[in-house]
Formats: structure tokens, sequence, C-alpha cells
């Protein structure tokens, strides 16, 4: 009985940092770019140790241990908080809601474990140097490390089953931008004496039971460095022991003020503001401290960029690549730069336009013409990433691309591919919504859902253009730097390099081979539910909209995988470059320029807002 009115809240609201529309795309940029800063610090000073043969010491391995933990914790939160900004209805189910209190509570108190573990090992470092290594051998670390993880996660178990105890059968707007006990307690209408005690205890308790091993540890340090008669000695144990001070007092100081005190209005509306510090920019900040204030870390970083300087030292030879172009041929430059430039005016009108027009027309607010739109945004990048630079090589003797701007270019071309890709699958799966799951369709494709099926295939197309870019700029450059292309593209790049290129083959044809056959399994499984969906519509009208919708995508997903299809999945060869330079005119420009065509000729919703706009423009004019 004692969870039987739980099933009354089944999600709650979030309602997170500010209630003021204007300030929820700022927010959202900000704390995305907060989010990525933490995920490049505290990967870096994973890999960093990981490479770096000198940070193989217990001290580093407990530090890879603090920034895999920073990046967990970040990762608990952000995304739905991002989500949430940019959506309408910001609401976690009650299920997702428990899974974050567990997750929080248990890397809060891990990590209160790993900064006295790593107290402790910077103890046995300065004072009893000689015995440093046996008694902090790799089996000592590992349960070291072990320790903190384990009763972390079983503490956040025990806290996690008395807030499930809860029950909650009045409101479930929950004044906070992630689920934390004290905005809970607020809300549950059954009694939570046990709850409040256990949360005080077990808080109380692991905060001062691990600053105590902190404090005492740090007593016999600082009474050890003063001792030393090295003036350098003094100074690298102060370093070292610096950066973890600063790590402490950071994260003790927002979690104290945090927890250790009674849940009330003004103290849920404080920790907000606390949490904001913990949650995103103590995570951030941490391997920027230890790498600005350690030694080690500087010398391991200014190594690692010195060999990449020494492996790519032939690129201050190769500063820049001429692009040879679609043509030598002197009288037809200014008639392709024509061409060109009107097939360019056209890509940016008519994809701006089907923006705008989207934007404007009430009735074209719905998913499929929302993601639409993003496919207009994609195509016009495409477009932009290589025309500009195309057009300027027809009317300039020097036909250059700096090596930066080459990879740059290689970098956007391939994540707005793969951001194209998934782009095409996700309207085939709205499609699929629309038309076989009529109605659920606006459940199921919520604003928020929309808004998750768009950041996808960017977030992913952006991390595969630059792993894909990472292998090419591995590349060595030390013989001819002509591109037999008009832009910078993998294949041509591949002939030029004097190093190996069996790496930068294989992933580029695996990952283009996986993520073609992947998208486009989810674009046929797709089709394959909606065509007989279709054919069992009893309404001829509703057959022929159904097939007009779905015309107008199948034929974009044609055009454009053909070509792919074409363009990546096959050996760079001399005869395959040549073949790709006129695959790549009709992908890059002509592709762009047909998508919001094929939309507005073939689909009677958008031919409808258009003339709407039009006759409305004649009225006033």
């Amino acid at each position: 009985m004692v969870r039987e009115n739980a099933t009354l809240v089944t999600e709650f609201i979030l309602l997170g940092l500010t209630d003021r529309p204007e300030l929820q795309p700022i927010l959202f940029a900000l704390f995305l770019m907060i989010y990525l800063i933490t995920i490049g610090g505290n990967f870096g000073m994973l890999i960093l140790i990981r490479i770096d043969s000198r940070l193989h010491s217990p001290m580093y391995f407990f530090l890879a241990s603090l920034s895999c933990l920073d990046l967990c914790y970040s990762t608990n939160v952000t995304p739905k908080m991002l989500v949430n900004f940019l959506s309408e209805k910001k609401t976690i189910s009650y299920a997702a809601c428990l899974v974050q209190c567990y997750f929080f509570i248990a890397m809060v108190i891990t990590e209160y474990y790993m900064l006295a573990v790593m107290a402790y090992d910077r103890y046995m470092a300065i004072c009893s140097p000689l015995l440093y290594s046996s008694k902090m051998s790799k089996s000592i670390c590992i349960r070291l490390i072990a320790g903190p993880y384990a009763y972390g996660f079983l503490s956040g178990l025990l806290e996690t089953m008395w807030t499930y105890r809860l029950s909650f059968c009045g409101s479930n707007t929950i004044n906070h931008f992630y689920c934390a006990d004290p905005p809970l307690i607020r809300l549950s209408c059954s009694d939570t004496f046990i709850k409040k005690t256990s949360m005080f205890v077990v808080a109380g308790f692991n905060l001062s039971n691990s600053l105590l091993i902190i404090l005492i540890s740090y007593i016999f340090i600082l009474i050890t460095i003063l001792r030393m008669h090295s003036a350098e000695g003094r100074q690298k144990a102060f370093s070292t022991c610096g950066s973890h001070l600063v790590a402490v007092t950071v994260f003790y100081g927002t979690l104290f003020c945090m927890y250790v005190r009674p849940p009330t209005d003004k103290s849920v509306e404080e920790s907000k503001i606390i949490a904001v510090f913990y949650t995103f920019v103590s995570p951030m900040l941490n391997p920027i401290i230890y790498s600005l204030r350690n030694k080690d870390v500087k010398q391991a970083l200014r190594k690692l960029i010195k060999r990449n300087e020494t492996t790519s030292r032939n690129f201050t030879c190769v500063t820049e690549f001429i692009l040879l172009g679609l043509t030598h041929r002197l009288a037809l430059q200014i008639l392709l730069f024509l061409l060109f430039l009107a097939i360019y005016l056209a890509t940016v009108a008519g994809n701006v336009g089907m923006i705008i027009l989207i934007q404007v027309n009430v009735r074209l607010h719905t998913p499929m013409y929302f993601f639409l739109s993003h496919l207009s945004f994609v195509d016009l990048c495409f477009s932009s990433s290589v025309t500009p630079k195309m057009l300027e090589i027809f009317l300039s003797e020097k036909k250059t691309i700096s090596y930066a701007a080459c990879l740059v270019q290689c970098y956007l071309f391939i994540a707005l591919v793969h951001v194209e890709i998934y782009i095409l699958a996700v309207m085939a799966f709205d499609r699929y919504m629309a038309i076989c799951n009529p109605l659920l369709y606006g459940i199921k494709m919520s604003k928020s859902v929309c808004m998750f099926l768009i950041m996808v295939p960017y977030v992913y197309g952006a991390l595969t253009g630059l792993m894909e870019t990472m292998w090419t700029y591995h590349l060595v450059f030390c013989g001819p730097n002509e591109i037999n292309h008009f832009y910078c593209a993998d294949p041509p790049l591949i002939k030029l390099a004097c190093s190996d290129t069996t790496n930068k083959e294989l992933s580029m044809f695996v990952v283009a081979g996986c993520n073609l056959s992947f998208s486009l399994l989810i674009i046929l499984i797709s089709y394959l539910y909606i065509f007989p969906a279709i054919l069992r519509i009893r309404s001829t009208e509703g057959r022929r909209k159904a097939f007009s919708t779905c015309g107008s995508h199948l034929t974009a997903v044609i055009i454009f995988y053909s070509t792919l299809f074409f363009m990546y999945l096959r050996p760079p060869s001399q005869e395959s470059v040549e073949q790709g330079k006129m695959v790549a005119v009709f992908y890059t420009t002509v592709i762009p320029m047909l998508n919001p065509m094929i939309y507005s000729l073939r689909n009677k919703d958008v031919k409808e807002a258009l003339t709407r706009e039009l006759l409305r423009k004649k009225l006033f004019s």
C-alpha cells in the first residue's frame, strides 16, 4: 500500500533554470558550449594519461578516474537539460527521474572518496617516498579505486530506494533542472522523515569522513614539505598538491552549501544555482586545474604536440594545395563560372525560401516540414562549403587553398554528408509514424522528440567528421601538392600522401559504408511498412496524399544515395578521382538546388503555402 498512490504520478515536469522563453536559446548555447568543453577536456586528459608513459603512475591513474567521473556527472544531467531548453514539454518519466537520482548520488559519493584516495596517494608519495612503489602497487591502486565505486553505487542505491518509497499524488512539478532529492521531498505526499534523516546522515557522514581523510593527509604532507631542504622539491610537492587542493575546495565548497541544510523553498532555489556550478562548471574546471597547475601534465601535453609536429614535419613544405578544378581550358572558365554562380544563387534562394516559408506559414509547422527545413539548411551549408571557393578559382590564376582551409573543407564536407544521410532517415521514420500510426503521431512525434531526432544527426555528423579529418591530418604530404579536384576531398588527398594511407582508406570505407548502409536500411524498413499501409487506405485522396509526400522524399533519397554510393564505395584510383569530380559536381551543386524544387513541385501543402504567401504579398502591395 505504500507505493499504491505513486502510480498517479507517471512523469515529472522540470521547471529548469528559468521560465523566460527569450533566455532559453541563450542558455542552450551557453551550456552546450560548457558541455563540449567538459567532454573535450576530460577526454583529452584520459587520452593524454593513456598515451604518455611518464604519466603511468598512481597519481595520474586516480586523476584519469576523476576525469571519467566528471564526464559521467555532466552527462547524467546535461543532455536532458539541453533538450528541455528547446522543448515545450519539459517532462521526465518517473523511472528516468529515479535513474538520474541514483547516478547523481552514486557519483557524488564516489567522487568524495576518489578525492580522499588522491590525498592519501599524495601523502604516500611525499611522506614515504622510499616505500611508495611497494605500498602503491598496481593491485593496491585498483582496490583503492574499486572501493569508492562499490561504496558510492551501493549508497546511491540505498538513497534511491528511500526516494522510491515516497508517494507522489499531488503536484508533479520539480523546481529544478534535474531530479534532485530536496525538490522531490517537497512534492511527496507521504511521510518524508526517514528520507530526510537518511539524506542528512549519509551526506553528512560521507562529506565529513572523506574530508577528514583529506585533512589528516595534508597535515602530514604539510609537515613533511616544510622539513624538505630542497627548494625545488618543495616547489614540486606544492605544485602537485596545489592542483588537488583547488579541486577539493571547489568540490566540497559547493557540496556543503548544497546538502547540509534543510529543504525549504529558499534552499531549493539556492541549490539550483549551486548545482549549476557543481554539475557543469566543476567538471569543466578540473582538467584545466590539473593541466595549468601541474608540470608533468604540461610537459606531456607539450611533448604530444611536439611529436605531432615532428610526425607532420613535412607540412611545413606543403603549406597549401593547388586545386586543378574541373578543367584547365581557359575558354571554359568564364562559362563555368556563370553556370555555377547561377546554380549557387538558385540553391541559396530555393533553400532559404523553403526555410522562410516553413517558418512563416502555420500550416507547415509540423514534424515533416520541421525536418525539411533542416534538410534545406544542410543543403545550403553543403553548397556553401564548396561553391564560393570553386567560383573564386574559376576567375583566379593562383588556384590555391591553404592546408588549414583544406582540412576545414574536408571536415565540413564529411560532417554534413553524415548529417544529411541521417536527416533523410529521420524523415523516413517520420513518414512511417504519420502513415502507419496516425492516431499516435501527435504524441509520438512531439516537439521534444523532434528536437532530439534532429540533434542526433548533427552531433553524430560533427563527431564523425572530426574523426575522419584527424585521420587525414595524420597523413604526410612531401611530394606534389596538386589536388585533382575542385575542392579538398579524401580520394585525391590519399593519392598525394607519401605516408601509409591504409588506416585512412580503411576508416573511409568502413565509416562511409556503415553509415550509408545503416541509414539506407532505416529508410528501406520504414518504406516496407509505409507501402502496405498506403495500399490499405480506402480513400483515393488519402492514398494520393500519402504517395505525394513520400514521393518527394523518395526522389531526394534516390538522387542523394546513388551519387554517394558511386562516389565513396570504390578504391581511390586515377580513374575514380576523375569520375568523382563529375559525380561531385552533381552532388555538391545540383542536388542542393534540386531538393527545394522536388519538395515544392511534388508537395501540395508547400505549393498551397507558397501560393498563399504570394497572394498575401500581392494584396498588401
